[in-house]
Formats: structure tokens, sequence, C-alpha cells
């Protein structure tokens, strides 16, 4: 009985794998020779953004860590840039010195001029020190409030 309802699960899968090819192998799209793409051309001397943690996922946090480091040496946005990264709930995990694969990027980002946040809610929820943080990490007193408030003040923002 139950080799049997291996086998049909079996054919299943294979029936939707060959039925869904084509989503995985769709038809190429004609692309129209005329137009030409031109990447984004910095407008404003000044761009304002802030990246968002709340995770403790190590590939997402090791992500935005380094989507921050492009972001400051991106050509166009040299001397033009000021970030920060907005840790709360989980997200405080980037900040902790008892996590010293991510000290020699956040040094590096720091160098760079990013400034760190992180939430007080969550500091007093996880009963976080400040001590026990990487130097430098400025508490809020709530992660949402500040990306609220800067999104009002015309920041933009990323979250991975």
């Amino acid at each position: 009985m139950k080799s049997t309802i291996l086998l049909l699960l079996l054919v299943l899968g294979l029936v939707y794998v060959s039925k869904s090819a084509s989503i995985i192998n769709p038809t190429p799209i004609s692309v129209n020779d005329d137009v030409k793409f031109e990447p984004a051309k910095p407008i404003h001397s000044h761009y304002k953004t802030m990246y968002i943690l709340d995770t403790d996922d190590f590939g997402l946090i090791n992500s935005t860590l380094i989507n921050i480091y492009n972001a400051y040496r991106d050509p166009r946005l040299i001397n033009r840039l000021e970030i920060i990264l907005v840790a709360f709930g989980k997200g405080y995990n980037v900040y902790l010195n008892s996590n010293p694969e991510f000290q020699p990027m956040l040094t590096s980002l720091q160098d760079s001029g990013c400034v760190f946040v992180l939430c007080n809610n969550t500091i007093n929820a996880y009963h976080l020190n400040l001590n026990d943080l990487f130097p430098g990490v400025n508490p809020v007193p709530s992660g949402n409030g500040e990306i609220i408030l800067r999104l009002g003040d015309g920041w933009s923002s990323i979250h991975p």
C-alpha cells in the first residue's frame, strides 16, 4: 500500500514538473533593439537611506551588510550617501559582540559613515546590555518609529 502511494506521488510529481517546465523555461521575450538601457544618474547632491534588519538569519544579515558596502562604493553615490542600519526584533544579532563574523564588516561600514541604530524595545525585550554590542550602536525609542519618521522626512528604505 505504501509503495503504491509513493509511486502515485512520484507520477503526479513528474506530471507537475513536466507541465511546469514551460514556467521554468519560458519563451524568450523579444527585445526591441532600438531601446537602450541607461543606468540611473544621480540628480541630487545627497541621498539618505536606511537598511532594515529584523531577522537573525545569517544569510540575510550578511547580504544586508554587503549591500550597504556596495552602495558606499557605487561611483555614482560616492560623497552623496547617508546610510543608517536600523535593527529591531531578532535583527539585534548583527550588533552582538558574540557574533564576531560581522565585526569586520561593521567596522568597515562605520568607517564609511554608516550609523547603527537599535530599537530600545528590542533592548528591553531581549535584556541586552549595550556593553555587549558593537561600539557605536545608537538606541532609539522604537525601530518602527524610527523608520516611520525617517520615511516621512524623505529617507528611502531597503529591507532585504
